[in-house]
């Protein structure tokens, strides 16, 4: 039965649980365990020490909300704000600690929530000169056990991590909401790390540090830089109430996922911002370079120092004006190729980005998708995700490129690449990006007989080699872009209907008979001639490739028929694209004229039966 306690006491402003009960235990002048069972945060072990664990601090259940408020005479609103529950719809790491946590599964180890207080500010817990705060200290606050505030910004200084005395980090590795609760007689602010490292047993007060963390001068080195203190300042903002809570959500998520690409690729991204020094920030990266390094590779350092150089390069991409450029120096696609870093860090980030996705910004997802997809391989060409937010499917998507599309955004790909190979490679990728999987599906959702080969790969390696690794892609978003503002026409529709369609002898025969000049000697004969008809019609109507017309029927058993078709549709499509020849003058707008009547009757027909009827009427 919980007993209300002798004497409680106020929570300070922004204070954390585990600070509140170790102040409430100096009070009391016990050990922070008996707090702990005093006030139903703990199951009564009478053997052992209180087993505490950290997800109290997330939030209270009912039933221990209730016995702490019993035994502090705290309100319900009091006791709530020392947990992180009123940062969690702003703070996307705590909502997602609080699902495993009310799934009744331990308290996941994520990259960007301390399991406990990990910084501190020594004028924070020096108080603010009253009687209390000089008796029992100032408060260990709320939002020290977030990595993205790295400084106190009423004190303008960095938080710290380490004791000063023992230099041993502050925080418990063991899990505990409190470290050695057992032992009493601690002031709040004095360190409770062990003498003897790795100590879990240690039962007496003199067995411990005891420095008082509070009492360590700041000194000029721990100034916060201008840019720094700015920082902190919006991300304070993006915590309080002034901010939509989705807003902060969505930034604090692009933050995390551009800092571990920072991370990944230092020091590219490095700062250059007056007084911001990135000593610390190379240290603690250098070490992870080690293979035998545990950290993942996007866990925020707890070294204030260094975390603070990490998200100023990530808050400076965030608002760069061009989101994708400004990320893709930090793409893998150029750095595993060029700096050596290990494919398996980008992966490591790829996994984080399908799993955080949902809650990044929309402007960051259609910035990302480009770097999430050379991240992942499986086989030739690449597998990637489909990309979000984009305003077409892959079904509009013509299988040859529109020759004006390709000239005003590719033409500086024509050093190196032919109009054809571009027209037809720029197709595959914009079907991949709404279709996902790979370059070979793109190419078979297009009809490209060709296994993707040599579709992408060439163009990326050498815009690579040019020094402008994203220009392919920003072309490529151009062309995207255009695409979506036109009339978008389903085309795998139009090139399943004319799968086995050939232009029918009769309709041949009208169109020849208005042919008012002979034929000249290069003219083949009347049956071969229509069958290449056949195909420049499917081009103009599908937007497809002369290369990948369908074979007609009449041809594939037919060997000899099959090798004059294959060269006719050459031929005769050059002459009329050509628009030259006498002969085929006169052809072109009559074979022009029929394709955009079939445009009309293949687009409303919905099956090949359908058309056919069509057709026939």
């Amino acid at each position: 039965m919980i007993a209300p306690l002798p004497r409680s006491l106020d929570p300070l402003p922004g204070e954390l649980l585990a600070g509140y009960v170790m102040r409430l235990a100096h009070r009391l002048d016990v050990a922070p365990d008996t707090v702990l069972r005093r006030t139903g945060l703990a199951d009564f072990q009478p053997n052992t020490q209180a087993i505490t664990r950290t997800a109290l601090s997330l939030e209270l259940p009912a039933p221990r909300m209730n016995d702490f408020q019993t035994a502090t005479r705290l309100t319900e609103a009091e006791a709530t704000a020392l947990t992180l529950l009123p940062l969690a719809p702003r703070y996307p790491p705590i909502a997602h600690s609080l699902d495993v946590v009310r799934a009744g599964k331990r308290i996941p180890a994520l990259d960007w929530l301390f399991p406990a207080a990990a910084r501190y500010c020594p004028g924070c817990l020096a108080g603010d000169g009253t009687t209390l705060a000089t008796d029992h200290g100032g408060p260990w606050k709320t939002d020290w056990r977030l990595p993205v505030v790295f400084a106190c910004a009423h004190h303008q200084r960095f938080l710290e991590h380490l004791c000063p005395e023992c230099q041993q980090p502050i925080t418990d590795r063991f899990g505990q909401l409190i470290a050695r609760p057992t032992i009493a007689g601690l002031h709040p602010a004095q360190c409770r790390a062990p003498l003897a490292h790795g100590s879990r047993r240690t039962q007496r007060t003199a067995q411990l540090c005891g420095a008082r963390l509070e009492q360590q001068s700041p000194g000029p080195a721990r100034h916060l830089p201008t840019e720094l203190a700015a920082l902190q300042k919006k991300i304070i903002t993006m915590l309080s109430p002034d901010i939509p809570a989705v807003t902060a959500s969505e930034y604090f998520t692009d933050l995390q996922m551009v800092s571990g690409l920072v991370m990944i690729t230092w020091p590219k991204a490095r700062p250059t911002a007056p007084g911001v020094d990135t000593h610390r920030t190379d240290q603690v990266l250098a070490a992870r370079q080690d293979p035998s390094h545990s950290i993942h590779v996007s866990t925020p350092p707890q070294d204030a120092r260094a975390c603070a150089s990490i998200l100023l390069a990530a808050d400076a991409i965030l608002s760069a004006a061009d989101l994708q450029t400004a990320l893709a120096p930090l793409a893998p696609v150029e750095n595993r190729t060029r700096s050596g870093i290990d494919p398996k860090r980008h992966r490591s980030w790829d996994t984080a980005f399908r799993r955080y996705q949902d809650d990044c910004s929309q402007r960051f997802r259609n910035a990302a998708e480009y770097l999430v997809s050379t991240h992942r391989r499986s086989g030739r060409g690449g597998s990637r995700l489909p990309q979000h937010g984009l305003d077409y499917s892959p079904q509009h998507v013509p299988a040859f490129l529109p020759l004006e599309w390709a000239e005003r955004h590719l033409g500086a790909f024509t050093v190196a690449f032919s109009m054809p190979v571009l027209r037809r490679t720029t197709s595959a990728f914009l079907v991949r990006r709404a279709l996902g999987k790979t370059v070979n599906d793109a190419a078979e959702f297009l009809g490209l007989g060709i296994d993707g080969k040599g579709l992408g790969t060439p163009i990326t390696r050498w815009a690579r080699r040019q020094g402008t690794p994203e220009a392919y892609e920003r072309a490529a978003d151009a062309i995207a872009a255009e695409l979506a503002s036109s009339p978008l026409i389903d085309y795998r529709h139009r090139r399943t209907l004319l799968t086995d369609w050939a232009l029918p002898p009769d309709a041949w025969h009208q169109i020849a008979d208005q042919l008012k000049r002979r034929p000249s000697p290069r003219y083949v004969s009347d049956d071969r001639a229509r069958l290449a008809a056949t195909a420049y019609i499917w081009t103009q109507v599908t937007c497809g490739e002369t290369r990948f017309a369908p074979r007609p029927a009449e041809a594939r058993n037919d060997p000899e028929l099959d090798a004059a078709w294959s060269q006719d549709r050459f031929t005769i499509g050059h002459w009329l694209r050509q628009n030259k020849q006498p002969y085929y003058q006169q052809m072109k707008p009559l074979l022009d004229a029929y394709a955009a009547q079939l445009t009309q009757t293949v687009d409303a027909a919905r099956s090949s039966r359908q058309l056919a009827r069509s057709l026939a009427n």
